[in-house]
């Protein structure tokens, strides 16, 4: 790992960031007042997202840091996907969610977050790392992979979404929520669809930053997919009888990234200098 000060704070932002995670967490989980103004739906789900970050998402970020802090190339990506997931679901709990009592916890993970994988891109050795992989990486099958979720995200967002325009009115999911408007499908479209694109045709013509792009954006599958099992759960024990194909997916989703991510990683060679 590049020995500069922007990847060593980085990483270091990653402990105090699982502190803040875990507080928004357990304030969703034991504190009834945290979703009291949520819809019975948004509310479960929320709980579910907590859960999963709690239990998923805070010892990944640790020990990813903690590996890459030692100078591990695997660990070096797989805490840059972490923090990708991060941004992601806590710009939806910072601009989505109601104004509760953890809202200054969402604001210092989200800021966290972006800084810490702002700092990490900057002292990101692309080619170095891009070197380590061989031509046993499963290039063209995550390409692949990538470009199918990318038509299938788009596709399950516009069928909610453009039937609503075409009448003039709002789709399911924003009456279900209660909330605004589609924060998820906002950064689905706007950052998570063109991302899974432009890493994939990247790979495809084998460039450096595609190998680095490739397993981060694999992370940040396996990650958000994963979340959506205790989702699932905490809707189906609030009556909504969809929760338990909503984990299913999502665990389905989380499997199959998942393979291609330690097919990815396996091949990396050696390590990089330490922070």
């Amino acid at each position: 790992m590049n020995n500069s000060e922007p990847g060593r704070w980085a990483l270091w932002l990653s402990f105090p960031l699982a502190g803040i995670l875990a507080i928004a967490s357990l304030g969703g989980l034991f504190l009834p007042s945290t979703y009291a103004a949520e819809t019975r739906m948004q509310a479960a789900l929320s709980i579910g997202n907590d859960a999963g970050n709690l239990v998923v998402i805070v010892p990944v970020l640790m020990m990813a840091a903690i590996l890459a802090l030692r100078g591990s190339v695997a660990a070096r990506l797989v805490w840059m996907g972490t923090l990708a997931y991060l941004v992601y679901d806590f710009l939806n709990y910072a601009l989505a969610i109601h104004f509760n009592s953890m809202f200054l916890a969402y604001c210092g993970v989200l800021g966290l977050s972006f800084y810490a994988l702002t700092g990490g891109l900057r002292a990101l050795p692309t080619a170095e790392i891009a070197r380590r992989f061989g031509p046993r990486t499963p290039v063209k099958t995550t390409a692949v992979l990538l470009l199918l979720m990318s038509v299938i995200t788009i596709l399950h967002w516009l069928g909610d979404i453009v039937p609503a325009l075409l009448v003039g009115g709002v789709p399911q999911a924003v009456r279900d929520s209660g909330l605004a408007t589609e924060g998820v499908a906002a950064l689905d479209l706007t950052f998570g669809t063109p991302a899974f694109v432009i890493a994939a045709i990247l790979l495809l013509r084998r460039r450096p930053l595609g190998f680095v792009l490739g397993p981060v954006v694999l992370t940040f599958l396996v990650l958000s997919s994963l979340v959506l099992a205790p989702m699932g759960i905490a809707m189906a024990r609030r009556g909504f009888g969809a929760g338990y194909t909503l984990g299913a997916i999502g665990l389905g989703i989380a499997a199959a990234n998942a393979v291609l991510l330690i097919l990815s990683l396996r091949v990396t060679k050696a390590t990089l200098q330490p922070v």
